[in-house]
């Protein structure tokens, strides 16, 4: 059992308590089928993949930016080729990628359901805020939380901003989260505990080494968060 002062016990959202990564893997493949004529499908993944690290620092996470990081690729991927059939095809993986079917992940109710009346929870999360704050309300989880937190990188400064705003120390903080660059790096440099929860699916841009602490604990399932902490 994790022992500590911890207020709150923060989640990730995607790929923590919902379906997300696979959907953006299909929207990469459905990118590279349609400009099939100009590349490999490894090739024009690897420009797509660049556009969205150029991205990210100026329009931050989420689906929109990735249009726009399609766009930059089909631009420089076909060059005058590029046209409105091809505007509009990655119009439509984007929209799909939008509103695609929501899925919870297995035991994240009945998780949350056996921890609500022990701990305060609260999400905390990445990305656009109303296309984060829409899934938020779709899964119907907001019974179980104090609130959610969408920021705008989760850096250390954003993790320590949201301890200042919440009027508590570092070390009181719980995060709980599938990616190691966003959810438990930050938060062990901080002085902070993190439990670690493993995903199928790993967006290249949140993949890096697992730093060495004791407070970091790692489960295979979300499910075996209560016998963890309660």
């Amino acid at each position: 059992m994790i022992k500590g002062n911890f207020r709150y016990i923060f989640f990730d959202a995607d790929d923590t308590l919902w379906q997300n990564e696979e959907y953006f893997r299909e929207a990469e493949y459905r990118f590279a089928e349609l400009l099939s004529a100009y590349g490999s499908k490894e090739d024009l993944i690897n420009i797509l993949t660049e556009k969205q690290e150029d991205n990210i620092p100026p329009f931050g996470y989420g689906s929109k930016t990735f249009m726009i990081s399609m766009l930059d690729a089909a631009a420089e991927i076909c060059g005058n080729g590029f046209d409105t059939r091809l505007y509009h095809g990655i119009k439509k993986i984007i929209t799909d990628l939008a509103y695609h079917e929501f899925n919870l992940l297995d035991g994240v109710q009945e998780t949350l359901e056996a921890l609500s009346g022990k701990y305060i929870l609260a999400v905390a999360t990445k990305g656009d805020l109303v296309e984060q704050r829409t899934k938020y309300k779709e899964s119907g989880l907001d019974r179980f939380f104090h609130h959610i937190e969408v920021l705008p990188n989760k850096s250390e400064e954003d993790y320590l901003e949201m301890a200042r705003k919440l009027e508590i120390r570092p070390d009181e903080i719980l995060m709980v989260g599938n990616a190691i660059k966003s959810d438990i790096a930050p938060v062990i440099a901080i002085g902070g505990t993190a439990i670690h929860i493993p995903y199928e699916v790993t967006w290249v841009h949140e993949i890096m080494e697992m730093p060495e602490s004791d407070r970091i604990f790692e489960i295979k399932s979300i499910k075996d968060l209560p016998g963890l902490l309660l």
